[in-house]
């Protein structure tokens, strides 16, 4: 009986183990807390020497799409996020079509030293459920926003045979006490 035990322990630890690390950002943690919802329009055009603008239109971003989920209101709650490519934009501009190649994030402290980006798919428990629309305009993700961390994220763009991206940042709230 104390084997059987033993082994059960040592089963749910390991698949407790497993669970969090390698996690692959397709599904989130359990019991989050309540959910609100957080739409950015994300409006992108080009100027005459051809470089990207992005403004940023939504509740907790500022113009530039840093986002602080650390604010009442959001603090808290876990945030399902929306970036919909505003009226206006470039046209043919679509967001990459593999949902985790649409945005890519991570801590800040970890960007890529070389271009300050994130470098490649977010992997973790924090952000989940990433899923582009079909006619790829829109990109939607939960974020559980309960670990208070400082992220980079990079929205990223397929236009023609060329990748656009925007690299803001994102402050995460905590857990309620």
């Amino acid at each position: 009986m104390l084997r059987q035990l033993a082994l059960a322990g040592a089963a749910g630890f390991i698949l407790s183990a497993c669970e969090h690390y390698g996690h692959d950002g397709d599904s989130g943690p359990k019991g989050a807390n309540d959910t609100i919802d957080v739409t950015a329009a994300v409006k992108i055009s080009r100027d005459s020497s051809g470089n990207f603008a992005f403004e940023y239109d939504a509740p907790f971003f500022d113009r530039k799409g840093n986002f602080d989920f650390s604010q009442d209101g959001a603090f808290g709650n876990a945030v399902n996020m929306s970036f919909e490519i505003a009226d206006g934009s470039i046209d043919g501009l679509k967001f990459r079509s593999d949902p985790r190649d649409a945005i890519w994030i991570v801590e800040k402290e970890n960007v890529d030293p070389k271009t300050g980006s994130p470098a490649g798919p977010y992997r973790g428990q924090q952000f989940f459920n990433f899923r582009v629309s079909e006619d790829g305009r829109r990109l939607t993700l939960t974020d559980a926003n309960n670990d208070g961390v400082l992220y980079r994220y990079g929205l990223r763009y397929d236009l023609g045979g060329e990748i656009v991206f925007d690299d803001p940042d994102g402050q995460n709230g905590g857990v309620r006490d």
